[in-house]
């Protein structure tokens, strides 16, 4: 790759990265416009690579592209929220009983990134609205459910897991922002699913992951 290349693909990443960022961190709230000229003096990259960036999320369904509008930061529904649910159960439990049936090793990362997400810091900062603490830990969360697919070794079932992290992502800060309260509760399942699994109690992993994936009724009414 020449060093013009190389640059272009530096700045669409760091675009990218940065837009990415700043609505996860809430600097740009749902439903606000974005604007590249004030994108690309904040992110220090010229307008196209800002202008690639914001395609890709919305692609990635963290934004919506409206004619003569522009780039509008998605909203959290109910329906994606229900959707996704649905759709992580359906993957999640069909990598559990691959997991279960076959008895494959569970990654030694799991009980790491489940301590990490249990750290008191964290969880202090997540109780107390810390928009970037909970961008954390909805990141440390989709590693969680990711490393129990990823460990089934079926690559099909690995990307459709891997498809959906946006949303994932997006919902889970969500979530926790309007009720940050329940993350204990949160945690508890986690360590039930690792215990679950580690012991290759299918029926008690499904059982957990169908109660963790149902969602919470006031998140729900703060969504409607």
């Amino acid at each position: 790759m020449d060093e013009s290349g190389g640059r272009a693909v530096t700045a669409r990443a760091r675009a990218y990265e940065w837009v990415r960022e700043a609505v996860l961190l809430g600097r740009y709230p749902e439903g606000s416009f974005l604007e590249e000229k004030v994108l690309s003096e904040a992110a220090g990259v010229s307008r196209t690579p800002v202008r690639e960036a914001l395609h890709r999320l919305a692609a990635e369904g963290y934004l919506d592209l409206l004619p003569r509008r522009g780039a509008q930061v998605r909203r959290v529904t109910v329906a994606e929220m229900v959707e996704t649910y649905e759709m992580r159960q359906v993957l999640e439990v069909h990598g559990f009983r691959t997991l279960c049936d076959k008895r494959l090793e569970i990654p030694a990362r799991q009980a790491e990134l489940l301590a990490q997400m249990g750290g008191a810091e964290l969880l202090a900062r997540c109780r107390a609205g810390d928009r970037e603490a909970i961008a954390e830990h909805g990141k440390l969360d989709f590693l969680f459910h990711f490393g129990f697919v990823e460990a089934t070794g079926n690559t099909v079932l690995t990307d459709l897991f891997r498809s959906l992290r946006p949303r994932h992502q997006r919902i889970g800060v969500s979530a926790i922002t309007i009720r940050p309260e329940r993350l204990p509760l949160i945690m508890r399942e986690h360590t039930a699913l690792l215990d679950a699994l580690g012991a290759y109690d299918f029926e008690t992993a499904a059982r957990t992951i169908r109660t963790h994936l149902n969602p919470d009724q006031t998140v729900v009414a703060h969504l409607q």
